[in-house]
């Protein structure tokens, strides 16, 4: 059975949600507090890498990408673009978007919406960590669970963006004795192997494309 990981949140973690809440409060996401969109503001729709400079962006035409991110056996692709795929993540993030649409630099704060989360792991002794490169996490909308086999996360960060994750290990751990430390740059969850084995990869993921 799976079971909640506990949760500790650095000083460092909380002071920039604190921080972030406040600027939002204050100016509202991606405007100056006068309705206007911020010059330089990134398109928000996948793909799309065109930035506000006057009203004329509003209706600028922009390439996109209406899916979501799948990554799967070492792949990575759009939901929407399923024979395009890669092992480069890099390369991942430079294909060009399948729809045509227009831009929009405002997020919808009742809408949350899938993102991209770079994460790698690394070893030691007994142990092994893992690294979701994620700010601005808001502990009380995240979910982490353990099993002997099975590692299980839902990441909810910067207001609107989630990150979710499913893997079925490449070796047992400890449940009791795996932890999590939201920090000011990135998720850390440390995870005790049950036996002295080296893991060659993280394990594989349970993740299907609509999740």
């Amino acid at each position: 059975d799976m079971v909640a990981m506990p949760v500790t949140v650095s000083a460092s973690a909380k002071s920039a949600l604190e921080k972030a809440i406040k600027q939002r409060e204050e100016q509202g996401e991606g405007d100056q507090g006068d309705g206007k969109v911020k010059v330089g503001t990134q398109c928000k729709n996948n793909s799309c890498t065109k930035c506000y400079a006057d009203e004329a962006s509003l209706s600028q035409e922009c390439l996109y990408h209406p899916g979501a991110p799948v990554f799967h056996e070492g792949y990575k692709y759009w939901s929407c673009c399923k024979k395009k795929k890669t092992t480069d993540f890099s390369e991942f993030l430079s294909f060009t978007g399948c729809t045509r649409g227009t831009c929009v630099f405002t997020d919808d704060p009742t809408k949350k919406k899938k993102a991209l989360c770079r994460y790698d792991f690394f070893q030691q002794g007994p142990q092994v960590t893992l690294s979701i490169y994620a700010k601005k996490v808001h502990p009380e909308q995240c979910e982490f669970q353990i099993s002997a086999t099975r590692l299980k996360l839902f990441i909810c960060f910067d207001f609107v963006n989630t990150f979710a994750l499913d893997l079925e290990l490449a070796g047992r751990v400890r449940p009791n004795e795996c932890k999590v430390e939201i920090l000011g740059p990135k998720v850390e969850i440390v995870l005790k192997k049950g036996d002295g084995s080296a893991w060659t990869e993280l394990g594989n993921s349970l993740m299907t494309e609509d999740d």
